[in-house]
């Protein structure tokens, strides 16, 4: 047995959920796309694989990868040819005929590549002399494989000559694929060289260990020396080690700057990198400054512009499972306690789906591909990002499928159960291997395609737009091969012959531009076009390599819709120099040669000072700590935790204090005049706080209200404070709030009878360690002199899990009505006849359960009532709730152990499955393994299959309808309008919320922000808000504003947002659970 030889099996399949055609007939069906039959492309080419003795999945992880494809036009006569290597055959060069024709010259051109093992595959024109030539990576130096990179130069007679070691490119090592680009802007290609790691002991570990080198699977850059390429990887600043498993490789000008960035995908543990180019020679790596999170696997990418906004996404892609059987038969991500493990040894937050990382403009990024539906298209190789349908946005094409699932649960368990690890299987290896391969489920599934819904989110075409073919395809790239005037689709198919899906578009316009660029960069590598027309801008990147192991065509092909012109084209060659064509003809294909390219202007755009700008040196110097309390401990079911909701932020309107509230073991901070105390024990959860005139002596009292779910109940610790400001300092009153034994949420003080003193709404947010029951909130009323009592209110009391409230007369009785928003809860109003509250049933908040964590009065549409803003999910979340198939949690002790259990479920094609895996629910729950002895056997239950329904009956039921963050226009006599609030607030759970009129149109805006960083693992980090402002429209719809405009840059789990006035000037301060105190300044209309 040969799987990893050495001892470190189970460890790497703990690790390892590693990231490979079809000879059957193409399905009638009227698709955008139609497969080519190879009798009339003469296309035979299959990647055949064969286990041998000492080469198979179990020896070597990256066995069903597949193998390579590059595009381009190797003889000049303007039709592009097709190169596909072979894994262990023969490598096969076509040339293009036209009419979807082509012929085999590989044996006579001299290119098939003796022996294996193949990977991915590069044209480029290496000796600068207009010819493409054609470089190949291999696996070199492992096992019975061994070779060297190969590269072909063409000879301008259809016939290629390897001089690879004539170039300095001859490494042998574990090749993957190779970008050439001009890094250094000194008007020659040089080379960043992606190799991938195999599992060994030294794999594992610290993060730390991507410092080491590593000469056989670390990445390398090559410097182009006139025309000789010279190692120069360590003077670069990337990494070079062993614990790069580099699978995807994408070269862009990232941050837009005029010089070219790397995007690494790497698989397993190690983090994708960013590297930023330095203009000097050097790159920093960035991917844990710029980017929340990743895919966890991450295989191919793609980077490129999806929303037409000039700045390029980033697309990498993973292996998650949308089949409910395949999905919960699948390992996934981590449990928490690994991967916060992870997360201390020095690794960022990695999550096993697709990412699709939205650009903000300011060098920060945004994963929203659960928003956009793009995060679960099973064990995926190559996105292509390009616009098939020539509306004039950018689709997503998918390769699809692997030949064997190594990810499987089952088998995973009989390796780990059979205590499989080198030496202790019989020398009759190539037996025992097979009967190990066989054990693992096959994964063959079509490839995907999405249409972009003029960027606001994809659909999925692919019954659409794809014959309905299964297949294990790998590498891919978009070129329009007949043309036609629109992108066909080339597949490289493991065990079935290649794929030429041809475009059969009849709508929409479209223009094609090919480059003739620089002597020492004939093919123009590096440019920048950009396409406008009335309703849009494209703008594309010359750099070929994309997707996986494939380099693509050079000729760029942009969709105008119905548009019969472009208004212009600009190009902006990699030295800077421009060309700017305009008023372009619709179905042309024209050739911009560098030669008439012109010095662009240098001066750049005058700078717009944003709205708003970080104080660097802010007064309230205070970093909020939290504990190491983690919920899913003890209660592992639970969709997040509830243990981390500080820091509130609370400001005096008569003295200007501020007081920030702390976490359990860490004192809350108050600010006065340039000091700074303590108020508070520092064991307390500080969950709000606020200044109120609690005594009526005409000055801000301080009220502080604890919580979390680190104390059991009766603790001291739960006990709420009361400070009364006597001359400026604030003294505890003991005993002034009763005691209520609650984990609460929120204190929201108001006249409630109408007596001249403020009372006060308390909501109760969970009860420790019993997620899903409710607590208790209450009502307490002052006697005038800042002395609390508990007003007794029974539809108060057992509200729900209470995250916010406010106060406002809704019915215009003259007394406070009350609004009331939780987790699991619709959104309740309470009516006030003369200080006793009532529930009041509002139609147009039926059906209003969510995840709701804020509201915010404000009148947003002028009219002189309030109007009220509410924070909920959001969109971007594996979760899709509607009033017609709501997530739904379920609590009980279902298995008698005297411990609650939640089980939270979902529904799908009318049925409803429990979020849990197998392994989840067993954690909690033991019996599950005993009622599904096997993972094959759990896949596809639906919830009624896998608890008993006498359990569920009587359990506590709770759903979530809407995910939605919203505005609640008050249209008075208790009706309401619900608009949702933009999609680019539904990136991720608001939690905090403030509105000013930023703009001054008159209008009031908003600011909101949130995120959720620690989830359960199946939700993963909700990370994608920087801190967002909304400019209203008067109506209760808005416009985001962008990043760069706003002058947000916010990172981390913002809790609270507070406006704050000092020498007339506004500034923003914003609570971050675990970090820093951020301080904007508002700069409209300021000194």
């Amino acid at each position: 047995m040969r799987l990893l030889r050495g001892s470190y099996l189970l460890i790497a399949l703990t690790w390892f959920i590693a990231g490979c055609g079809v000879g059957v007939e193409q399905p009638e069906k009227d698709t955008l796309f139609q497969l080519v039959d190879s009798d009339h492309s003469n296309i035979t080419f299959s990647n055949n694989l064969t286990n041998t003795e000492d080469f198979n999945i179990i020896d070597y992880l990256y066995f069903y990868n597949g193998g390579g494809l590059a595009i381009g036009d190797i003889n000049n006569d303007g039709l592009e040819d097709l190169y596909f290597s072979a894994n262990m055959g023969a490598n096969k060069l076509y040339l293009n005929k036209g009419n979807m024709a082509f012929e085999d010259i590989s044996e006579s051109a001299g290119v098939e590549s003796e022996g294996s093992w193949k990977t991915g595959v590069t044209m480029v024109d290496v000796n600068a002399d207009g010819l493409l030539d054609i470089y190949l990576c291999r696996v070199g130096v492992y096992r019975n494989v061994s070779g060297h990179n190969e590269l072909y130069i063409n000879n301008g007679d259809n016939t290629f000559t390897e001089r690879a070691e004539e170039f300095g490119l001859d490494f042998s090592g574990f090749s993957t694929q190779a970008a050439f680009f001009d890094y250094d802007l000194d008007g020659d290609l040089d080379v960043y060289l992606l190799n991938h790691s195999v599992h060994t002991s030294r794999s594992y570990g610290k993060a730390s260990l991507r410092n080491e080198s590593d000469e056989l699977a670390g990445d390398r850059i090559y410097q182009n020396d006139n025309g000789f390429f010279t190692d120069v990887t360590k003077s670069t600043g990337i990494y070079n080690s062993q614990v790069g498993y580099g699978l995807g490789l994408a070269i862009s000008d990232i941050n837009r700057d005029g010089w070219p960035d790397i995007y690494v995908s790497n698989d397993f543990h190690e983090n994708d990198y960013l590297y930023l180019n330095n203009q000097d020679g050097t790159f920093t790596e960035s991917i844990g400054d710029l980017i929340g999170h990743t895919s966890r696997f991450s295989m191919g990418n793609d980077i490129a512009d999806i929303n037409s906004d000039g700045y390029p996404e980033i697309m990498t892609l993973d292996m998650l499972p949308d089949d409910e059987e395949i999905l919960k038969n699948s390992a996934g991500e981590d449990p928490f306690e690994i991967y916060k493990l992870k997360l201390e040894f020095g690794y960022e937050p990695q999550f096993a789906r697709n990412s699709l990382q939205l650009n903000n403009g300011d060098g920060t990024f945004s994963d929203v591909a659960l928003m956009y539906g793009v995060a679960a298209t099973d064990w995926s190789w190559s996105p292509l990002i390009a616009d098939y349908d020539l509306d004039g946005y950018n689709d997503i094409f998918i390769t699809n499928g692997i030949v064997k699932r190594p990810n499987d649960l089952d088998y995973v368990s009989f390796m780990s159960g059979n205590n499989i690890t080198a030496g202790n299987l019989s020398n009759n290896s190539k037996m025992n291997d097979q009967a190990l391969i066989d054990q693992m489920p096959g994964g063959k599934v079509v490839n995907r395609v999405f249409k972009n819904k003029s960027a606001t989110g994809f659909e999925d075409e692919t019954n659409n737009w794809l014959p309905d073919v299964p297949t294990y395809s790998t590498a891919g790239a978009y070129v329009d091969l007949d043309l036609d005037g629109d992108l066909d689709v080339v597949v490289n198919n493991i065990d079935d012959k290649a794929f030429i899906y041809e475009n059969q578009t009849k709508d929409g316009h479209s223009l094609t531009i090919d480059l003739k660029g620089a002597p020492n960069n004939t093919f123009g590598i590096g440019a920048i076009i950009k396409v406008y027309t009335k309703e849009i801008i494209q703008t594309r990147e010359a750099f070929p390599v994309r997707g996986f192991q494939s380099s693509g065509s050079y000729r760029s092909v942009f969709g105008l819709g119905n548009a019969m012109n472009a208004d212009s084209v600009l190009i902006e060659w990699s030295d800077g120099k421009a060309q700017t064509l305009r008023n372009v003809q619709a179905g042309q294909k024209l050739t911009l040669n560098y030669k008439e390219a012109y010095e662009a202007n240098v001066e750049g755009e005058e700078t717009v000072l944003p709205y708003f700008s970080k104080v660097d040196d802010s007064e309230f110097d205070f970093i909020h700590q939290e504990n190491s309390f983690v919920d899913f401990n003890y209660q592992s079911l639970i969709p997040h935790v509830v243990s981390r909701e500080g820091p509130k932020i609370s400001v005096s309107s008569t003295t200007g204090d501020v007081y920030v509230g702390g976490a359990s073991g860490q004192s809350g901070e108050l600010f006065k005049a340039n000091k700074s105390a303590s108020l508070t024990q520092s064991i307390h959860e500080e969950v709000d706080n606020i200044f109120f005139d609690a005594d009526g002596d005409g000055d801000d009292d301080l009220l502080i209200i604890t919580g979390g779910n680190e104390f059991q109940d009766n603790s001291p610790w739960l006990a709420d404070l009361l400070y009364i400001n006597e001359s400026g300092k604030y003294h505890l009153a003991t005993g002034a709030i009763p005691y209520l034994n609650s984990h609460s949420s929120v204190a929201k003080p108001a006249d409630i009878d109408n007596d001249g003193d403020l009372d006060l709404f308390i909501g109760g947010r969970v009860m420790s360690s019993r997620y899903g029951l409710i607590p208790s909130s209450f009502l307490l009323e002052n006697d005038g002199s800042g002395q609390f009592k508990i007003k007794e209110n029974r539809e108060i009391r057992f509200i729900g899990m209470v995250t916010d409230a406010v106060w406002e007369d809704l019915d215009g009785n003259g007394f406070e009505d009350l609004i009331v928003v939780g987790e699991w809860m619709p959104v309740r109003v309470f009516l006030n006849n003369a200080g006793t509250l009532t529930s009041k049933d509002v139609p147009a908040l039926d059906n209003s359960n969510g995840w709701w964590n804020c509201i915010e009065r404000v009148d947003l549409d002028n009219d002189g009532d309030m109007d009220f803003v509410l924070g909920n999910e959001g969109f971007n979340n594996k979760l899709k709730p509607t009033a017609e198939n709501p997530v739904k949690m379920y609590v009980n002790d279902f298995d008698g152990n005297g411990y609650l259990d939640q089980i939270l479920t979902y529904s799908r094609d009318s049925s409803e499955y429990p979020v849990a895996n197998r392994d989840e629910l067993a954690k909690q729950m033991p019996m599950i393994k005993k009622s599904f002895t096997n993972y094959r056997d759990f896949s596809g239950k639906t919830v009624t299959e896998v608890l008993n329904r006498e359990s569920i009956a009587k359990g506590l039921k709770y759903k979530a309808t809407q995910f939605a963050s919203i505005a609640l226009i008050n249209e008075g006599d208790l009706n309401f309008r619900q608009v949702e609030l933009p999609l680019m607030a539904q990136i991720s759970p608001i939690y905090a919320v403030k509105s000013m009129d930023v703009n001054e149109d008159g209008l009031m805006d908003l600011v909101v922000a949130g995120n959720r960083s620690w989830a359960n693992t199946y939700f993963g980090a909700s990370d994608a808000n920087h801190g967002l402002l909304l400019f209203g429209n008067g109506d209760g719809t808005f416009e985001p504003v962008s990043q760069i405009k706003s002058g947000f840059k916010i990172a981390g789990d913002v809790r609270d947002i507070k406006q704050y006035i000092k020498n007339g000037k506004n500034y923003l301060l914003f609570g971050v659970n675990n970090g820093a105190l951020e301080v904007y300044r508002y700069n409209q209309n300021q000194d």
